[in-house]
């Protein structure tokens, strides 16, 4: 696997080779094609999200979590029904 290449340009216009990149990289740095799409990958996994469709998410998201609460209110009520303690024994 190829490691990204610190690239500076030197005084006749041409592109000299620095080695491997380092933090302390004053030029250009070359990346493979397979190292610049993990990069994109994961620019992409951490950009903020589009505030319509975050938003269209967590509404869907939060009615589903409401409808779900009703129906099982109106489960506990019909089964509060069948579970009467006013029967009678003999």
């Amino acid at each position: 696997m190829a490691m990204p290449l610190c690239i500076n340009v030197d005084a006749d216009g041409r592109l000299v080779s620095k080695g491997e990149y380092t933090g302390d990289c004053t030029g250009w740095i070359l990346v493979t094609p397979a190292d610049w799409a993990g990069s994109m990958t994961l620019t992409k996994l951490f950009e903020f999200p589009d505030p319509v469709m975050f938003g269209a998410v967590f509404t869907s998201m939060f009615g589903l979590i409401l409808f779900l609460a009703a129906i099982a209110t109106m489960v506990g009520s019909v089964a509060g029904f069948f579970d009467s303690v006013d029967i009678e024994q003999n």
